[in-house]
C-alpha cells in the first residue's frame, strides 16, 4: 500500500501548472506551493493505466521517504485523489550528466573526478541507510539547475528510485532488474554464483558510468541484449587506444576495482571515496580535455540508431563529421531541396516545419535530415536554427546553433561496412516521413496511417523527474522540452 503524507485535495496545497513530461504510466506537471511559492515537479500516476503497479510504486515511495540528502532527488509529499497518486518531487532543471558534459566547452579528467566524488557521496549515504538504487546510469544523474548563475548549477542528484530496494541488516536481493549496459553480472545470472546480491551492484554501475564519462563509450557493447549480457557476465574489458591514451593510470585502477566480476572484490562506496584517484593524489591526472572524439561519441550514443554500437563505428562517423554553425533565424535545410547530408544537433535548438506548420523542436542529441537519405529523394521539411539554450547568459555573443554534418557520400561508405546502421536509419526515416505526411496534408490521412504514426524516435537522457531548461526560443517564453524514455529491462532467469 502506498504511504500518503497529505490528506485532502492536491490543489488545497499546490497550484498545478502545465505538463512538463510524460512517461510509461505517469505524467509530470509543474506545481507551486500555495503558501511558500516554491516550485516542484508533480508526478501524477493514474491507477487506471494498464502499466500501473501499486506494489512497485509503494516500494519507490517507501525508499524515497527515507532519503534526505543534497545529492538525491527528494520526495516532499504524496497525495491520493480520484484514482490517482501525486508525488511532489524536487524540481530539477539542469539536464543529465551527459547533457552537461556535451554542453561544456571543456571537460577534463579532473572534472570527472569531481562528478564521481559527488555521486559516491550520495551512494555511500544510500547504502548507509540500507538502500540500494539498482538503476544507476547517466540518465538518472541530474543537475539541480541549468542556470550557470545558480549556486545549484553544479549540484548533481541521483533520481528515479523506481527500482530502489530498502534492506535491513544483512538482507539481500534476488530480483533481476536494471538497465542492460549498466547492470552487474550477478543480477543478470544469479545461478552462476550466489542466488542473491547486495549493494555491490551499485558500485559496478558506477564503474561503468565512470568508464563512459572518460572515453565516450561503455566497456561492454553488443547489438543484441543477450550477447551484451553474455559479455557482461564474462567481465572482461579493456582500455583501447587512442581513447584511453591520455587518461591517468589511477583512473584505470579505480575502474578495475569497481567493474569486478566477483561482487565481494569490488570496493565499497566508502573505499571508493578513499581511492587515490578520487582524492586527486595521482600525479598523472591531466587537466586537459579528453580525446578529440569524446564529445562526438557521447552525442552519437544519445541516439537509438547508435545503441550498443562498436566504438570503431563511432570513430568512423566522428572523424568525418563536419562542424556547422548556423545563425539564429537562418534555414539549415528547405523542403524540396536535393539532399546530400544529415545533421546532429550539438548545441542549441532547431525548429522543424512542414508547409509552414511547426511539427517538432529538436535540441542537443537529436538528429534530422535522414529522411531524404533513406526514404525520399528530396527534403520533406524546413529546418530553422533557433540559437542557443541559454540566451540570457550569452548576451553580446552571436546566437548560433551548432551542428555536426554527415555527408551522404560518407554515410554510404560507412554503411557498406556497418549495414545495421542503414536499417536503423531507414526505420527512423520511415517513421518521420509518416509524421511529416500526416502533418502536411490532411487529405493524405486516408492513405497514411496517421493515427498510429510513431513519434520521432530519438534517444534521451531526461527522466520523468527532470524538467526542461527554461529559454526564450522563437518568441516562446519559458519553453519546456522534455524527452522521456523509460527503458527498464527485467531479465528472465
Amino acid at each position: 500500500m502506498v504511504k500518503l503524507t497529505y490528506t485532502g485535495e492536491i490543489r488545497t496545497n499546490f497550484d498545478v501548472g502545465e505538463t512538463i513530461g510524460r512517461g510509461s504510466f505517469a505524467t509530470v506537471k509543474l506545481c507551486t506551493d500555495v503558501f511558500t511559492k516554491q516550485q516542484f515537479a508533480l508526478k501524477v500516476v493514474s491507477k487506471d493505466d494498464p502499466a500501473f503497479d501499486e506494489k512497485s510504486l509503494a516500494h519507490e515511495v517507501d525508499a524515497m521517504m527515507r532519503v534526505s540528502h543534497p545529492n538525491c532527488v527528494h520526495l516532499h509529499g504524496v497525495f491520493e485523489e480520484k484514482g490517482k497518486f501525486f508525488l511532489v518531487l524536487d524540481l530539477v532543471t539542469g539536464g543529465t550528466l551527459m547533457d552537461r558534459i556535451i554542453e561544456m566547452n571543456h571537460f577534463s579528467e579532473q572534472d570527472a573526478i569531481h562528478v564521481t566524488r559527488d555521486i559516491l557521496v550520495a551512494v555511500e549515504y544510500l547504502h548507509s541507510i540500507g538502500i540500494t538504487h539498482r538503476d544507476l546510469k547517466p540518465e538518472n544523474l541530474l543537475y539541480a539547475s541549468g542556470d550557470p548563475a545558480s549556486p545549484d548549477y553544479n549540484t548533481i542528484k541521483i533520481a528515479d528510485f523506481g527500482l530502489a530496494k530498502v534492506m535491513s541488516g544483512r538482507s539481500t536481493m534476488s530480483t533481476p532488474c536494471g538497465t542492460p549496459n549498466y547492470v552487474a553480472p550477478e543480477v543478470i545470472d544469479p545461478a552462476r554464483g550466489s542466488k542473491v546480491y547486495g549493494p555491490e551492484v551499485d558500485i559496478w554501475s558506477l564503474g561503468v558510468i565512470v568508464y563512459v564519462m572518460l572515453c565516450g563509450f561503455p566497456p561492454f557493447y553488443q547489438t543484441s541484449t543477450p550477447a551484451l549480457f553474455k559479455e557482461i557476465c564474462k567481465g572482461e574489458f579493456g582500455f583501447p587506444s587512442p581513447y584511453w591514451d591520455g587518461i591517468s593510470s589511477q583512473a584505470r585502477a579505480f575502474i578495475l576495482k569497481t567493474i569486478v566480476k566477483q561482487p565481494k572484490k569490488r570496493m565499497t562506496a566508502s573505499e571508493c571515496l578513499e581511492h587515490q584517484w578520487i582524492k586527486s593524489g595521482s600525479p598523472d591526472v591531466r587537466a586537459g580535455s579528453l580525446h578529440s572524439f569524446h564529445k562526438a561519441f557521447l552525442l552519437l550514443r544519445k541516439l537509438d540508431i547508435f545503441e550498443s554500437i562498436d566504438p570503431m563505428l563511432l570513430h568512423e562517423i566522428a572523424k568525418v563529421l563536419k562542424t556547422v554553425r548556423v545563425r539564429e533565424g537562418d534555414y539549415i535545410i528547405r523542403a524540396g531541396d536535393q539532399a546530400n547530408s544529415m545533421y546532429f544537433v550539438h548545441s542549441g535548438y532547431v525548429q522543424v516545419s512542414v508547409n509552414g506548420s511547426k511539427v517538432d523542436m529538436l535540441t542537443s542529441g537529436d538528429f534530422f535530415g535522414e529522411v531524404a537519405l533513406t526514404v525520399a529523394a528530396h527534403r520533406t521539411a524546413d529546418v530553422m536554427a533557433l540559437g542557443p539554450m541559454h540566451k540570457e547568459h550569452e548576451r553580446g555573443s552571436e546566437h548560433v546553433t551548432e551542428l555536426f554534418e554527415l555527408m551522404k557520400s560518407d554515410l554510404e561508405e560507412i554503411v557498406r561496412t556497418y549495414p545495421l546502421l542503414e536499417s536503423r536509419l531507414e526505420r527512423v526515416g520511415k517513421a518521420r516521413f509518416r509524421r511529416a505526411s500526416c502533418s502536411s496534408s490532411p487529405e493524405r490521412k486516408d492513405t497514411v496511417d496517421c493515427h498510429n504514426a510513431p513519434p520521432s524516435p530519438r534517444r534521451s537522457y531526461r527522466k520523468l523527474s527532470d524538467v526542461a531548461r527554461r529559454n526564450s526560443v522563437d518568441g516562446l517564453e519559458n519553453l519546456k522540452k522534455i524527452k522521456s524514455r523509460r527503458w527498464k529491462a527485467c531479465v528472465q532467469q
